[in-house]
């Protein structure tokens, strides 16, 4: 376990990450998610749970809930086409079939009742972890960095089972199509078409749901934690693929939040970006939004784009819904966008951060057409660039 803020020259993706991970998860099949008994690397964790499940108190939605396996990551940081980061993970106080064990002493949490033990799947998420360990394998690793969240693999039938399957996959499933649509801006239709996405938590515990008093990273202890497992491996993730650019789905990251790590590294380009786009000739054009048979589904779709005058690009969409007798205009929807700059040595890093109103769901394809162009002009910030991008975002 490290007691001290880890640097970037001294952060090792697989040991401080990948190998940190699975020995978390190892610890905690040893000791039926009762993490008062972790130790060494799980005991690090534990002080996260503790700093923020003291802070929310008596309320169980938001308490961190230990019978969940923890899942801080999905897909192969050193091989990604894209990388996403959030600080809401899924789960809270209901059972999960495939990533819940009986908890013999967290706080809210419930046991599996004889009805779940009837319906428990031959194979679970937990039982096929727990045997990689037993096979000698890696653990965790061995099955998130294959991305069956994102990639159907032989042999993992019953991770998607719709009535017993992994309900992680049914989530990822809703996001596909727009992280398609991303590595294609970013990368070109020819880049890395073969490469997942990589996915991470800012804690890799479950909560049904999340308050965005964020004051528990302020706990000196827990920022080094953070800084170690979450903000370096992004980093390294981008570092070892083409992608120079982050994407975080869910709420506002805050700028005196993200200088608690950064430092006067990170620069908010939110306004120049928005001055910039406004002046972009395709933005003031309609657009007709077709599936893949060419069929339209928005007609004549178009943007109004403002600078909130705080922190945020707000974009509302509009377009005509295409209806028996004719078509007509449909009620506008509207998306927050964000976007900061860090410098680390001679690279430049973007973090660009979308959300509504706090929901971490991805964004619709009204909203597609929007983010071409937006990441065209994040590239144009820094000719010459590299192609390519990485995302950060999350679960709820």
């Amino acid at each position: 376990m490290d007691k001290k803020e880890l640097s970037v020259s001294e952060f090792d993706l697989k040991t401080h990450f990948i190998d940190y991970w699975d020995e978390v998860v190892r610890q905690w099949l040893e000791n039926d998610a009762d993490y008062s008994k972790f130790k060494d690397q799980a005991k690090e964790q534990s002080q996260i749970i503790k700093a923020i499940n003291d802070m929310f108190g008596v309320k169980p939605e938001y308490r961190l809930n230990t019978i969940h396996m923890p899942e801080p990551y999905w897909g192969d940081p050193t091989d990604c086409s894209i990388v996403l980061l959030d600080y809401n993970p899924a789960g809270g106080p209901r059972v999960n079939r495939h990533t819940t064990i009986s908890c013999k002493s967290c706080t809210g949490c419930e046991s599996l009742s004889d009805k779940d033990k009837d319906v428990i799947p031959s194979m679970t998420f937990i039982k096929y972890v727990d045997e990689k360990i037993k096979e000698g394998e890696q653990g965790y690793s061995s099955i998130a960095l294959t991305g069956p969240v994102f990639k159907a693999k032989k042999g993992l039938d019953w991770f998607w089972d719709e009535d017993n399957g992994y309900e992680g996959y049914g989530w990822w499933q809703q996001k596909c199509g727009w992280l398609d649509h991303l590595v294609e801006v970013i990368c070109g239709k020819e880049g890395n078409e073969e490469k997942l996405p990589f996915a991470m938590e800012l804690c890799g515990w479950h909560s049904q749901k999340w308050n965005n008093d964020m004051s528990w990273i302020d706990n000196g202890q827990c920022r080094t934690i953070i800084n170690n497992r979450s903000i370096l491996p992004l980093f390294a993730a981008m570092r070892e693929s083409s992608c120079k650019m982050a994407v975080c789905i869910g709420a506002e990251f805050r700028i005196d939040w993200l200088e608690q790590f950064f430092k006067n590294k990170i620069k908010d380009v939110t306004k120049a970006l928005s001055d910039k786009i406004m002046e972009n000739v395709e933005l003031k054009k309609s657009h007709d939004i077709v599936d893949k048979d060419g069929k339209v589904i928005f007609a004549d779709l178009t943007y109004t784009v403002k600078y909130d005058g705080k922190e945020n690009i707000h974009v509302d969409a509009k377009w005509n819904v295409i209806k028996k007798k004719g078509k007509g205009p449909a009620d506008p929807v509207n998306r927050n966008y964000r976007v900061f700059k860090i410098t680390e040595g001679n690279e430049s890093y973007y973090l660009l951060n979308t959300n509504y109103r706090g929901s971490n769901g991805h964004p619709a394809e009204h909203f597609w057409k929007f983010e071409e162009l937006l990441i065209n002009e994040i590239k144009n910030l820094d000719k010459p660039c590299k192609t390519g991008v990485n995302i950060l975002k999350g679960r709820s």
